[in-house]
Formats: C-alpha cells, sequence, structure tokens
C-alpha cells in the first residue's frame, strides 16, 4: 500500500512538472504588425528651406601714395606700406689704363661699402616713385643699377671703352631692367622682371 501511494505521488509531481513546463514553453502566434499613418486631406508637406549662400565680401586695398617728389620708396606687400629708401649722391668717374691705350671706363661711385637700409631678398620687389607730371617714359631718366663694393666705396660701370692696344675694361657691377605702371596720377610702381640676389643697388636719375 505504502508503494502505490509512493508511485502515485511521484507521478503526480511529474505530471506536475511537465505540465507545468508545457504552459511555460507554450508559442503564441500573433499576427503581423503594421504602422498606420494618418494623411489629413489637403495636407502638403513642408520642403526644407535651401541653406543661403552667404557671399565673402572682397576688401579693397588702398595702395600707399609716395610723399615725397622723385624720392623711392620700397614696398612692403605684407604691411601695405612704403618705406623710404637712402638718399646718396653718385659721382660720374672716368678712369683710363695705360693713358686710355688700354681702354677706359666710366662709373658710378658712391661713398661706403653697403646701404644703412637693408631688406631681405625675395620675389616680388616693387618700387614706388612720385614724380612732378612732366614724365612722358620713366625709364628714359631712372636706371636700376646693381652696385659692387670697391674698398670703402661702391661702384658700376656705366660704359667701357677699347684702347688702341684693344684692352676693354672689365665691368663691374651691371644695368637691370624693369617695367613701369601708374598707379595714379604722377605715381609709378616700378616693378622687376626678375628675383634680385643679395647684394647692392641703386636707382639713379
Amino acid at each position: 500500500m505504502k508503494k502505490n501511494i509512493t508511485f502515485v505521488t511521484i507521478v503526480f509531481i511529474l505530471l506536475s512538472l511537465y505540465s507545468s513546463v508545457h504552459a511555460q514553453t507554450k508559442i503564441i502566434k500573433k499576427g503581423a504588425k503594421y504602422d498606420t499613418i494618418i494623411v489629413k486631406k489637403g495636407y502638403k508637406p513642408i520642403k526644407k528651406a535651401k541653406p543661403v549662400a552667404v557671399q565673402v565680401s572682397v576688401k579693397e586695398i588702398v595702395l600707399p601714395v609716395p610723399e615725397y617728389i622723385n624720392q623711392p620708396y620700397y614696398f612692403d606687400h605684407d604691411k601695405n606700406n612704403l618705406i623710404k629708401l637712402e638718399n646718396a649722391n653718385a659721382l660720374m668717374v672716368t678712369k683710363k689704363k695705360t693713358l686710355g691705350l688700354k681702354g677706359a671706363k666710366q662709373l658710378l661711385s658712391m661713398d661706403a661699402a653697403s646701404s644703412k637700409i637693408r631688406f631681405v631678398a625675395k620675389k616680388d620687389i616693387v618700387f614706388f616713385i612720385k614724380t612732378s607730371g612732366d614724365v612722358i617714359d620713366l625709364t628714359s631718366y631712372i636706371k636700376l643699377y646693381e652696385f659692387v663694393p670697391v674698398g670703402q666705396k661702391r661702384e658700376v660701370t656705366v660704359t667701357t671703352k677699347e684702347g688702341m692696344l684693344n684692352n676693354k675694361e672689365e665691368a663691374i657691377g651691371r644695368l637691370i631692367s624693369f617695367s613701369v605702371k601708374m598707379i595714379s596720377k604722377d605715381n609709378y610702381q616700378i616693378q622687376l622682371p626678375e628675383q634680385l640676389a643679395a647684394g647692392e643697388y641703386g636707382l639713379c636719375g
């Protein structure tokens, strides 16, 4: 009798456990879900406004004007200002070799081996000059020379002449070409076609 009770009890427990597990693992099928969007009659979707292009204003650069007439100025691009160049007197000197038999030369000579005003060699070197108003061709009376230090002076050969013995004097320094652009009435911009190497230079007129 005790065995049957025990068996029944065990079966009941097993059945109870099975029923409980079965209840927990029961699969419930659900239908597909759909999102419902209600659109009102006459509804118009709002269009996003296109971004307005912002115009960047370009700042106008006003070039400086030389203060003194016939005074060359160096134009500083970065600071947009003018730097007054050194004024010095150049003497025209004629040198003959063996009384001219071996040639002669004319040169411009200035005191001091170097200028007091120094610039770092760079591209786009520009000079400004103001005239009295009666100038037709600025290049006809202003020349740009590269001077060479000779002792305590700076010199550049202007002309050379062969002598009877065909011994031509060696030239020192050189003449540098440039172009001129009018920036306003009586004011001119002197532009160089090449980059200047380190050295001594002078505008002579």
